[in-house]
């Protein structure tokens, strides 16, 4: 039996990151397609940092999603998401189930 809810059993108090960019392995949890793009690590000139570069000819084809089992959800409690996203002024979409 596995746990379908992937933070069930993780105590969840302030943030909870799925998604950090100068970790060591940064999509570990996520599944990645890419076709006619790219998903990258860079270093960001503005903030001086390690970033992921997510690029495509179309969102559907090049994207990351988590979990990376479709039968798993997140189980995350917390009522906020915080999100940090540069504005490339290029197409973007995000979702929530």
């Amino acid at each position: 039996f596995h746990n379908l809810n992937m933070f069930q059993n993780t105590f969840q108090s302030g943030f909870l990151s799925i998604l950090y960019s100068i970790g060591s392995k940064p999509l570990q949890i996520w599944k990645n397609k890419v076709r006619n793009g790219h998903i990258k690590r860079i270093t960001d000139a503005d903030i001086q940092s390690s970033v992921l570069e997510i690029m495509g000819t179309n969102v559907s084809t090049t994207f990351i999603e988590c979990p990376s089992e479709k039968k798993k959800t997140l189980g995350i409690k917390l009522p906020f998401l915080v999100m940090i996203i540069k504005n490339l002024k290029k197409y973007f979409t995000f979702e929530v189930q």
